[in-house]
C-alpha cells in the first residue's frame, strides 16, 4: 500500500512538472518575456515551445516577430513564411511579413503581402496605412492618396495618415487639400512640428512667403531648431 502511495504522489509530481513546462506554458512565459522586450528569454520560451509542438502556428508567429523587432528581417520573412504553410489565412502574418520586406526595401513585394492581409482582413487599418507608405516609396502617389483616404475613413483621428496625404498631396500638386490637411494634423496635434514644416514649406513654394513665415515662427517658439533654421533663411 504504502509502495503504491509513493508511486502515485511520483506520477502526481510528474503530471504536475510536465504541465507546468507544456508547450502552452513555454509559450504564454514567452508572450510575458517579449512584452517586457525581454527578447532573449522570449526566444528561449518559444523555441522550446516549438520544440514541444512543431505545428504551433502561434508559437512560430511570435519567433518571427521576435526576430522582426531585432532587425532580423530575413529570418523573420522565412519564419513568416513556416506560419503561412500552416495557416494561409492569418492575416497578421502577411502584415509583419510585409513589414519586414519594406524594412529590405522590397516595396513591391511589401506591397502584395499588405494586399493579402487587407483580402484576409478588409478593415486592417495599419496595413492600408503601410501600404500607402510602401507605393509613396514606389513614387506611386495617387493610390497611395486613395489607401490613406481609407485610413481616415476607418479613424478619422489618424493622424500620422494626414500628414502622410498631405505630403503627397504636395508632390502630387494638390497644393489646397495639402494645406487642409497639414491643418488638420496640427489640429489633433499641436505638438507635431513636421506639420509645420510641411506647411510652411508649402505655402513658400507656392508663393505665401508671409504665412509660411507665420507658420514657422509658431513652430519656432514650439522648439523646432529646423524651423528656426528655416525662418532664418527666408524670413529675414
Amino acid at each position: 500500500m504504502k509502495q503504491i502511495t509513493l508511486l502515485l504522489s511520483f506520477l502526481i509530481c510528474f503530471v504536475f512538472a510536465y504541465g507546468q513546462n507544456s508547450y502552452q506554458d513555454y509559450y504564454k512565459s514567452a508572450l510575458i518575456h517579449d512584452s517586457l522586450a525581454d527578447y532573449k528569454s522570449a526566444m528561449l520560451d518559444v523555441e522550446n515551445a516549438i520544440a514541444a509542438k512543431p505545428d504551433f502556428d502561434s508559437a512560430l508567429f511570435l519567433q518571427a516577430t521576435i526576430n522582426l523587432k531585432q532587425s532580423e528581417f530575413k529570418v523573420a520573412i522565412k519564419q513568416f513564411d513556416k506560419v503561412l504553410k500552416l495557416n494561409p489565412n492569418y492575416s497578421e502574418v502577411y502584415y509583419f511579413r510585409a513589414m519586414a520586406k519594406a524594412q529590405l526595401s522590397a516595396y513591391i513585394d511589401a506591397v502584395k503581402d499588405f494586399n493579402k492581409a487587407i483580402e484576409v482582413n478588409p478593415n486592417h487599418l495599419k496595413a492600408y496605412y503601410n501600404r500607402a507608405l510602401a507605393k509613396g516609396r514606389l513614387d506611386d502617389f495617387k493610390s497611395a492618396i486613395v489607401d490613406l483616404n481609407k485610413v481616415i475613413a476607418l479613424d478619422k483621428n489618424y493622424v500620422n495618415a494626414y500628414y502622410s496625404r498631405a505630403f503627397w498631396n504636395d508632390l502630387s500638386g494638390n497644393y489646397d487639400a495639402a494645406i487642409a490637411d497639414y491643418k488638420k494634423v496640427i489640429e489633433l496635434d499641436a505638438s507635431y512640428k513636421e506639420a509645420y514644416i510641411g506647411m510652411s514649406t508649402a505655402m513658400y513654394q507656392h508663393g505665401d512667403k508671409a504665412g509660411a513665415c507665420e507658420i514657422l515662427s509658431i513652430a519656432e517658439a514650439k522648439g523646432s531648431v529646423m524651423a528656426e533654421e528655416i525662418k532664418n533663411k527666408i524670413c529675414e
